[in-house]
């Protein structure tokens, strides 16, 4: 019987590791630098699970690059929307963005650390397509097309940064999952999950 109640510990301590690398969207979470979500914790950031709501949603997070050539973020496999990200430095000049992705995976995307210059704090943000970001002046800052491929800014609005608004053209709403690679909490203590001996045994009864 002891084994059994050690076994079960264990196992809960495992799930709630996993779970602390997931972040949930709190609310929901801005679309500018000055709003963007700050997920609490600390160590390897594996997903961020959030939702596009209506009225054109799109939203950003911080993560932490610690080595820019292992940077993957994706929404392949974790949303039936069609999704856009992008790819922002601390001040919301753009870096890279992603409508369908280039591996070929449908109307999802995803984006690298290609074109990051270095380690360091960015904002990763999705969108609907095409609920685009713009620059201060109205413009685009990444061109709608070409499609399929990660690219640099190329907009009328590019090296300015987005520090007003999107230009509120969604497609749709749903949920999304990023799946992550190479990145980290942007900061702060992850949360403690805890359970009474009375929830651990329902689980494992």
């Amino acid at each position: 019987m002891k084994k059994v109640i050690a076994v079960a510990i264990g196992l809960l301590c495992v799930s709630s590791a996993a779970m602390a690398a997931t972040w949930v969207e709190v609310d929901d979470a801005g679309d500018l630098p000055g709003t963007a979500q700050v997920p609490e914790g600390s160590g390897p950031l594996d997903g961020i699970q959030g939702t596009i709501g209506a009225n054109n949603d799109a939203d950003m997070y911080c993560i932490t690059v610690p080595d820019a050539g292992m940077l993957v973020a994706t929404t392949c496999g974790g949303a039936t929307i069609d999704t856009q990200m992008w790819i922002f430095d601390e001040n919301g000049v753009g870096i890279s963005f992603d409508d369908d992705d280039p591996a070929g995976c449908g109307l999802q995307s995803t984006v690298t650390g290609a074109f990051l210059l270095g380690p360091g704090n960015y904002l990763l943000a999705i969108s609907t397509y095409s609920n685009d970001a713009l620059n201060a002046a109205g413009d685009e800052i990444w061109a709608d097309s070409p499609f399929a491929t990660e690219r640099q800014p190329d907009g009328a609005g590019a090296g300015d940064p987005v520090i007003a608004s999107w230009n509120g053209a969604g497609s749709s709403s749903g949920d999304y999952f990023i799946a992550l690679t190479g990145v980290e909490f942007c900061g702060g203590v992850v949360p403690t999950i805890e359970k009474s001996w009375g929830e651990i045994k329902s689980i494992y009864k």
